[in-house]
């Protein structure tokens, strides 16, 4: 199915409370894309750190992002965090995955979400 607007045109979410970046990554072995949405690259910024860059910009930095992370095994809770010396501005934000333990883990499921304005 098709979200139309009133007129039947296409609708475009630019001002609207919808996502305008996703992204779910894996960091086991090589880190890769799982899928992704408005998401150009990933680069792996060592053992459990990674940034996402946007295919298109934000407005500002002051948007929100929500992650969660875990393993394939399980094994106990896991927390991902943004971690801002990687970068957290209008092209990219970049995050921490940790383990139980909450040390840095190259973790097997990974995934942000970001609710802003596109520039």
């Amino acid at each position: 199915d098709t979200l139309q607007s009133t007129t039947g045109g296409a609708v475009t979410l630019t001002k609207q409370s919808a996502a305008k970046v996703w992204a779910r990554w894996n960091l086991s072995g090589t880190a890769a894309l799982d899928d992704s949405f408005n998401t150009a690259s990933l680069t792996d910024l060592g053992v459990g750190y990674a940034r996402v860059t946007y295919s298109s910009a934000i407005s500002d930095a002051n948007y929100g992002v929500t992650g969660i992370c875990g393993e394939l095994a399980g094994g106990g809770n896991r927390v991902i965090g943004v971690y801002g010396l990687g970068g957290y501005n209008t092209t990219s934000s970049a995050y921490r995955s940790n383990n139980s333990s909450l040390t840095a883990s190259d973790e097997t499921y990974n995934s942000m979400s970001l609710n802003g304005d596109l520039a």
